[in-house]
């Protein structure tokens, strides 16, 4: 509304002084504008959180806004069997005369460990320490305002940090290095790892349930404008040094080309050069394992600060399901939000019709779509006859993305059916989630899981070139089911194939260890079920480690178990952090549904413990470093600026897919125009009667 009238105010302060047709000039312009408007901003969308990585450099005089390029970005990722370490530097220029402060915001992993800062201003390298946030906080203002060099990094989500530079002098270039480390993902035969390059504009809901529930904090105020042409905006390169611990076939990278060297037989390096891609989609990189024929455990050992840490990988066999594959009851649940317009939703609706087409006749199934409303196709679960077949096709091949991401709806409507609680007649319940879960409200929704998801399995299938990995992993996680990514329309059939493959049935259920030793902690606490083809990892730390371990489970009806020996496992280093990480994760999860104020803080206080002594980032922890030597006169002050960030490829913006609330810009945009056309008439009326009057 205040849009409007200021529009309106601003029309007749001109026509006034014009009293002419040329104030059409003026309308039609401001319509214009406003459509414009509307092919950038989502609304809904996530402050300060859209596109690739990016810096602001902010001016505390209020100058014109000045574009800042990266220069360049390099990540070196070192694959030693099941874990990686990454090392990205990103190096800025501040082209102005003044001094200024960076603020840039990116995407990393969602597992990922940040444990090191180093920033590097010419000659000057500064090492970063790890504080409680507000300490961290504290420290990088008083070093601002002193002149002082100084770094600041930020956990806002698992997978959204940012970082602040104070004090970069004109003229001069800054490289600021982070390092973290993170799991190898392993489906079936095939190992995968990924480096986020851009991120999906995030949906904020309507109505939030509990602003407690929202524990991960918002991203930076300032909304980034997103490049929305091809032009190379954040060269990245990347090398790999890859060192899988077995023979390796191949090694594939998704969907980048790459240049690639074989060392030897189980050791590959691979090099992405920035000038042959934009850096608008996840780089994913995949090598070929061997086949099992009974689940397999490996053990990794460490020794940190005076306590012994373990990392158990369970690999589960190959075998064939049909055998035991049960009768289900399936639910397809489909975002057709703004977000998912263009070639997001094109896959979505493939994958779909290729999940109903392998339905046979022991399965139920129903359809929901979501985007501001949530409905289905059938009031609950059909059988899968060749009728209901063909409706929900006929819906599927209509579905057409519009409007916000209001997703809790539909998972009160999946998760809540008429069998939810009720599996007497042995039936599998399936609930498979189609989105790019680009929304913001994630604690909220990870809350309606955890209290309404019964005996139901949720299973999440991320679509597009930059999905919420974060969201998706954490939802499959807590509905007791899997995830699978799908980054390209031409690989649907064959990533759908193996999702229901390994879906179907579980390999091992009910998994428990045995091990003796002091002060164990197990994390995750509660083992989830063995899925074919993906792995299932735990971490262990004690005072004193027993010599071995037993693995305990069902599988295929029968009681299975295998001792694991831990005296003679490889140490590996990096296995403290492995544990730390899923530790705090597991804390964080606590916390998220907890709604006692004392509970949550004992939890906060514990994550900051385990943080502190493990040197990582969270989101009550953060990096900071700085320089004790000013650089910056003190008559001189900081300055601000922005560059734009990279859209997800495949990205489209349209009026037909923003959200609800940019129609205001439309309202507004229309309102100016009638006006202007009404006194257009007004104008030319006194203008002929003046002429009458003068005769």
């Amino acid at each position: 509304m205040n849009y409007v009238i200021r529009c309106l105010a601003s029309t007749l302060r001109l026509l006034r002084r014009l009293r002419t047709r040329s104030c059409l000039l003026f309308a039609l312009p401001l319509l214009a504008a406003s459509a414009h408007t509307l092919g950038e901003v989502d609304s809904g969308a996530e402050p300060g959180l859209l596109g690739s990585a990016m810096l602001a450099l902010n001016y505390a005089d209020g100058r014109a806004e000045v574009i800042v390029p990266q220069l360049h970005s390099k990540v070196d990722i070192h694959i030693t069997g099941p874990i990686a370490r990454v090392r990205l530097a990103q190096t800025f220029s501040n082209p102005s005369d003044a001094w200024a402060e960076a603020v840039y915001t990116f995407p990393l992993p969602p597992d990922s460990a940040v444990d090191h800062l180093q920033m590097q201003i010419g000659e000057r390298v500064i090492e970063g320490e790890i504080q409680e946030c507000e300490a961290a906080q504290q420290i990088y203002q008083q070093a601002r305002q002193a002149g002082q060099h100084a770094a600041l990094v930020e956990q806002h989500r698992p997978n959204i940090f940012s970082t602040h530079v104070a004090n970069v002098p004109p003229g001069e270039e800054l490289t600021v290095v982070l390092e973290y480390q993170q799991q190898v993902i392993r489906r079936g035969t095939r190992y995968s790892l990924h480096y986020p390059m851009s991120m999906t504009p995030r949906y904020t809901a309507k109505h939030p349930l509990d602003k407690r529930d929202m524990a991960i904090s918002d991203g930076p105020a300032t909304l980034m404008p997103m490049a929305q042409d091809a032009a190379n905006n954040n060269a990245t390169e990347i090398w790999i040094d890859l060192q899988a611990g077995f023979e390796l076939d191949d090694v594939e990278s998704r969907y980048h080309p790459v240049s690639k060297i074989r060392v030897d037989d189980s050791h590959w390096q691979l090099r992405l050069d920035p000038q042959t891609h934009a850096a608008n989609a996840d780089f994913v990189v995949e090598w070929q394992g061997r086949e099992l024929a009974v689940p397999q455990v490996h053990a990794f050992t460490q020794r940190f600060g005076g306590q012994e840490y373990a990392l158990l990988q369970v690999m589960p066999p190959q075998i064939e399901l049909e055998q035991y594959r049960q009768a289900r009851d399936i639910v397809y649940v489909i975002d057709t939000s703004g977000s998912m317009g263009g070639e997001s939703l094109r896959q979505a609706r493939r994958a779909l019709l290729w999940a109903i087409a392998r339905l046979d006749e022991n399965d139920r199934f129903n359809i929901i779509e979501f985007n501001s409303e949530s409905w289905s196709l059938f009031d609950a679960e059909r059988e899968a006859s060749a009728k209901n077949i063909a409706s929900a096709r006929h819906f599927v091949e209509n579905l057409e993305a519009r409007g916000g991401t209001e997703m809790g709806r539909a998972l009160d409507l999946a998760l809540c059916g008429p069998c939810v609680d009720n599996n007497s007649d042995g039936r599998l319940r399936q609930v498979l989630f189609l989105t790019d879960g680009a929304i913001s409200n994630e604690a909220q929704l990870f809350a309606t899981i955890k209290s309404r998801l019964g005996n139901s399995r949720l299973f999440t299938i991320g679509i597009g070139s930059a999905p919420n990995h974060y969201f998706m992993r954490k939802a499959a996680k807590m509905g007791r089911g899997t995830f699978v990514h799908i980054g390209k329309i031409n690989e649907v059939e064959e990533k759908i194939t193996q999702f229901f493959e390994r879906i179907d049935v579980p390999v091992m259920s009910d998994i428990k260890l045995q091990l003796r030793g002091e002060n164990i902690d197990i994390s995750p606490a509660l083992i989830t079920d063995l899925y074919a083809g993906e792995p299932l990892i735990v971490a262990i730390k004690a005072d004193n480690l027993a010599e071995h371990i037993t693995l305990r489970g069902r599988r295929q009806g029968q009681v299975w178990q295998q001792r694991v020996p831990l005296s003679m496992a490889p140490e590996q280093g990096g296995i403290h952090v492995a544990w730390a990480r899923k530790k705090i994760e597991s804390l964080l999860d606590e916390r998220l549904i907890l709604r006692d104020e004392k509970g949550r803080q004992t939890l906060r206080n514990e994550v900051i413990d385990i943080a502190l002594r493990h040197h990582l980032v969270t989101p009550f922890t953060s990096l900071v470093a700085v320089d004790k030597t000013p650089v910056r006169p003190e008559t001189e002050g900081l300055h601000s600026q922005a560059i734009k960030a990279n859209a997800p490829k495949g990205r489209q913006f349209s009026l037909a897919r923003t959200a609800t609330g940019v129609y205001d810009f439309i309202s507004a945009g229309f309102v100016v125009l009638l006006l202007a056309l009404g006194l257009l008439w007004l104008s030319r009326h006194y203008s002929r009667n003046s002429q009458l009057e003068l005769c």
